[in-house]
């Protein structure tokens, strides 16, 4: 199976997690580096696909896309093109600060018309009634950056 994964993450820490990783389960790969952060193609056994995923979500502060799968069989006759669902879909939206976000204890966003809990990305005091853009999200809080208006 071949995957092709855009990554954001620290590149000590991604350069680690693939070689362990490559070695262990004997993956193949390749990793270029981007104007936002790297392309990496892989080719590995479908059954480690999901370890490596797994390994990817346990990355700090890391964030991917998986960009195109192919494999042999039935998968080359998909289009493959993943949707984010549910909670995965408020990353890059953009909402409103309903209270003031503080670098220690966090705040309140409404996002897709729902109330969060927030915390700011970049551990800066975001003011109530700012816009905010979702980054990611970890466990029930969303973690926000303020969105400049022009």
């Amino acid at each position: 199976m071949k995957v092709t994964l855009t990554v954001k993450a620290d590149e000590l820490k991604i350069a680690q997690l693939l070689s362990k990783f490559a070695e262990k389960y004997r993956m193949v790969y390749k990793l270029n580096r981007q104007a936002e952060g790297y392309l990496l193609d892989v080719e590995l056994n479908s059954e480690d696909f999901g370890e490596l995923i797994r390994r990817l979500n346990h990355l700090k502060d890391a964030q991917f896309k998986i960009e195109e799968i192919r494999g042999g069989g039935m998968l080359d006759k998909f289009n493959v093109s993943l949707t984010r669902t549910n909670v995965d879909a408020l990353i890059g939206k953009e909402g409103l600060a309903k209270t003031d976000i503080d670098p220690m204890d966090g705040g309140v966003v409404k996002v897709n018309g729902e109330i969060w809990l927030s915390r700011s990305a970049d551990e800066c005091l975001i003011k109530e009634g700012s816009k905010v853009r979702v980054i990611r999200i970890e466990g029930v809080t969303l973690i926000v950056e303020g969105v400049n208006e022009k």
